[in-house]
Formats: structure tokens, sequence, C-alpha cells
């Protein structure tokens, strides 16, 4: 993931540097061949040295460093640039100046620039390259060549390298950063489109309050008079069996309508930092799931690793595993079967059922974050639970199983007990 562009650029530009060392102990090493004398090759090895040694000291900066370099000043691409023209500089004021067809590195220098800097950044990196050649051009240490054929298949042989080693370095760090950007790009995208979702979400769950809020009224006055109908001697013993069935449906709505009103934040009762063992949670959380479905056939496995994680308490994240549940016994599942375990320190919970299976269009709709339109309901389970593992930094998963079942997988992130609050 790139957690900055600036950042991705400056950590290139280290790297690219140790290409134009090579270059310089290269270019030094050989001269000797090439003049015929080897008075360069002392001061150019020397000079390559000191610069190889500069860029070590900022790669190491960069490699050991933990905290974020991005807004040092010494680590901005413009810095980076300038000194790589300035070494670039020295090194051919050592070897012939503007003569030495290495001055043309210069141009992918700017080029670079062009692309990473901004507007006045870049001129002004543009204008220091033309100066620089410039000075070149009147000052420089004069290269002693036998003669001038010499001196012309030098240049032009020179000439040809820099332009090869210039086009490969220009495209290969071009495609770098376009790369970046793609990737900057998409996840920008994605993190868009995940805040839209959550935005929708959260006036779900708004709405949803708003109307336990309003229902919550009536029912409390319908309760009120189903209570006094049961208590006046008055009332034709027929009609006792069905206020007492009213009564009792009356409760169920009010059931749901806490629980409808509980989903859009965490009960007042428990701190949102409190921590759980994740075995008694999962068994709570089973225990209370099977008490609202006594008919279901549910058979858990939790591993016994579990009593040594905790994890925090998030009423939604309870609400999501039984929705899962709830939607296998929709789906007319006979047999419901939950593994819990932990991969790499996170709690992974399957759920395998075999009712009928989940349609290729519906998996394609959670990929997507769109509703699953079914006949029991909007779909809307799925998403709202989705959500509360994410903000957790959990994630749920789905797949049709070949039985014709489907399997639900649900990560959990939790941490290890701490010894100050294990048991003696």
């Amino acid at each position: 993931m790139i957690t900055s562009l600036t950042q991705f650029t400056q950590v290139r530009l280290i790297n690219l540097r140790w290409l134009s060392v090579l270059a310089m102990f290269i270019a030094a090493l050989v001269s000797p061949n090439l003049l015929g004398s080897g008075e360069l090759l002392p001061r150019l090895l020397a000079f390559a040295t000191v610069v190889g040694c500069i860029n070590a000291c900022l790669h190491a900066a960069v490699v050991f460093n933990t905290g974020n370099f991005e807004e040092v000043p010494l680590f901005s691409p413009m810095v980076q640039l300038s000194l790589d023209l300035t070494a670039w500089g020295g090194y051919v004021y050592l070897s012939g100046g503007a003569t030495n067809p290495l001055i043309s590195v210069f141009l992918p220098l700017v080029a670079i620039g062009a692309c990473i800097l901004n507007r006045l950044q870049a001129w002004l990196l543009g204008l220091a390259a033309i100066l620089a050649y410039s000075f070149l051009w009147r000052f420089y240490q004069p290269l002693a060549i036998r003669d001038a054929q010499t001196a012309t298949q030098l240049h032009l042989l020179g000439m040809w390298m820099v332009y090869v080693v210039s086009a490969v370095v220009v495209i290969w760090f071009i495609l770098q950063i376009t790369q970046a950007v793609r990737e900057r790009d998409a996840e920008l995208a994605a993190a868009r489109e995940q805040a839209i979702r959550n935005d929708w979400l959260i006036s779900m769950g708004s709405l949803a309050a708003g109307a336990a809020h309003e229902l919550s009224t009536p029912l409390a006055t319908l309760n009120l008079l189903v209570d006094e109908l049961l208590a006046d001697a008055t009332v034709s013993p027929a009609l006792r069996p069905d206020l007492s069935l009213m009564q009792r449906q009356i409760e169920v709505c009010k059931q749901a309508l806490t629980q409808l009103a509980q989903r859009a934040g965490q009960p007042r009762g428990l701190p949102q930092s409190a921590e759980l063992n994740a075995g008694q949670w999962l068994r709570n959380v089973l225990g209370a799931w099977l008490a609202l479905n006594p008919a279901a056939t549910l058979v858990s496995e939790i591993s016994p690793g579990l009593e040594r994680k905790v994890l925090a308490f998030d009423l939604a994240v309870e609400r999501a595993l039984a929705n899962l549940l709830d939607n296998a016994l929709k789906a007319g599942a006979a047999h419901i079967v939950l593994k819990a375990g932990l991969e790499q320190g996170v709690l992974v919970l399957t759920v395998d059922d075999d009712g009928g299976g989940i349609l290729p269009a519906a998996l394609l709709a959670f990929a997507r974050g769109l509703p699953i339109v079914s006949p029991t309901g909007m779909g809307i389970g799925l998403l709202l639970a989705r959500a509360a593992l994410e903000r957790r930094g959990g994630r749920l998963e789905l797949a049709a199983l070949s039985s014709g079942g489907t399997r639900a997988r649900v990560f959990v992130p939790c941490s290890d007990i701490r010894e100050d609050r294990r048991e003696p």
C-alpha cells in the first residue's frame, strides 16, 4: 500500500543514484584504456567514492528511519535531484567538461524533475542544469587524448552509451512513478466507495433508530390497553387467549425494536473499551441464539486457543454473527456447523450450512457492496454485518459450497490476554 507518493519518489531517487555511482566507477576504470593514460583514474575513483558514501548515508537513514521523513528538506525530491546534478557536474568537471559526452546525463535529470516536481521547482532545476552546462563549457579539467580522430571516436561512442543509459533510466523511472500513481488512485477510489457505503449504512441505522423510537409509544399504549383488558373481570373468557396472544406478540415487537435501536450504537451498560474472553464470548453468543431458535441444529467446534484471547466488545459484531446464523436458518438449513479457530492471531469463524445455497448474482452484489435481494428481506443485514466487522478491522467472506449450501467466514481481530488480567 502506498502511504505517500512523495516518500515513494524519495526512495526511488536514492536507489537510482546507485546507478549513477556505478556508472562513475565504470567510467573511471575504463578511462586508462580509452585515453591511454591513468591520470584521471585516482581523482575519478575518489570522487565516485565520495558520492557513494553520501548516498550510503542517505540510504541508511531511510532504511533505519522509524518515523516519517517526507517533510525533511534533505530528502525532498528537489534536493535529491540537485544533489545528482551537482555530483555529475563535479564528475564531468574533472573529466573534460562540456567535451565529455557524460554531460548529457543532465537531460534525464531535468526530465525526471519535470515529472515529479512542481512548476517552479522544475523550472529552477532546468535553469540550474543550463547554468551548469554553460559553466562546464568554459571551466573544466581538460583530457589528454592522443589525436583528434581518437577524440572524435571516443566522443561518439560516449554519446551513444549515454543516450542508451538515459533512455532506459527515464523509461524505468517514469513507469515506476505512473504505476505508483495508478495504485494510489485505485486506493483512493476504493476508500471513496467505502466511505459512501459507510454513509449509506449510517443513514440506514439512523432511520432504524428513528423508526424504533416512533413505534415504541404506540406499542406501549397497546400493551397498556391489553393489560387493562386482561385485568377486567367483565371480559369474556373466550377472548382471554386472544388477548394473551396479542400481549406476547406486542412483547416480541418491543424486543425487535429494542434490538433495532441497539444496532445503531453500543449499549450504555458496557463501556466500549471492555474486553471479553474470546471463547466465553462466542459461547454466550451461540447460547443466546439457540435460546431464540430452539429447533435449530447447530454444531460448534471451538478451538481451545480462544481461551487465551480477548476481543473488544461490540454489539454490532455479535449481531453480525447472529445474522449469519439467521440467514442459514432462513435458507432452509437443517444442519449448521460453526468452527472457531485462530489464523495468524485472528479469530476466524466458519459457518457452513446445508441450505439452498447462495446465488452467483447475490455473491456479486455482496462483493460490490449492494443489498442482496431475497424473498425474506431486503438483504441489508449482510451489509450491516460486513460494515460492523470492517469497522473493527475484520472482514466477512461468502462462498457457495459444492454441496449446495453456503459458507461464511468471519475474521475478527483479537489479542492475547495480558498477564495482569489472568486469573490467579
